[in-house]
């Protein structure tokens, strides 16, 4: 088995990302990764959305962002092995182990390949499942300079089909919340930023 994914963690969180406060906005000012939250179900499928402000310039996150093929080296608790499977021109396929503790047994290892398009003029990347047997992903992210130019607001916008039976609404919720924290993570730490990202002003 082959995978990888620096950032590819939260697509795991994708394929669980469950509903738990369908439909609710709201502000998670407990976790610094995240500024606000708004997940929605619609038949068997979530849309989930998500910002979160980086203490870096666009261009340095972006850079960060674009390495999938480190994650195992940035977060080697929640990612068992990582893999570049194949790069060309703006589009990366990564494959990815990765480990999820909110998840009971039988769910917490998961294996996903996904695919990325960097749009580095825009400071805007994509990214969609490829193989994922709990769901099909797709998610886009959009860089934006904080109004000083020194830090970064993320926009993360993601849809979840599901393809078999979920977990329950608290168990998909915290699985999303969980992974896309742990993507600030990595990026943070590739970036040598010591604070976590900051609620997006």
């Amino acid at each position: 088995m082959k995978h990888a994914h620096v950032v590819l963690l939260f697509a795991l969180a994708a394929g669980f990302a469950g509903c738990g406060g369908c439909g609710s906005t709201q502000q998670v000012g407990s976790i610094k990764e995240i500024a606000s939250e708004s997940i929605e179900k619609k038949g068997d499928t979530w849309t989930v959305n998500i910002t979160s402000r980086i203490d870096a310039p666009p261009d340095k996150v972006f850079e960060a962002w674009s390495q999938p093929e480190r994650a195992k080296e940035l977060a080697p608790d929640n990612v068992l092995k990582s893999e570049l499977v194949s790069h060309d021109g703006n589009t990366k396929v990564v494959d990815l182990v990765g480990k999820l503790d909110v998840l009971p047994p039988g769910f917490k290892v998961q294996n996903l390949r996904n695919e990325w398009k960097f749009y580095p003029e825009e400071k805007r990347f994509t990214s969609r499942s490829v193989d994922f047997k709990l769901a099909d992903l797709n998610a886009e992210y959009k860089l934006a300079p904080t109004p000083d130019g020194k830090g970064t607001i993320v926009t993360f916008t993601q849809t979840s089909k599901d393809k078999s039976p979920m977990l329950v609404d608290s168990l998909q919720k915290g699985a999303l919340r969980e992974t896309y924290v742990r993507q600030v993570q990595m990026v943070n730490k590739a970036l040598g930023l010591n604070d976590a990202a900051k609620p997006a002003s």
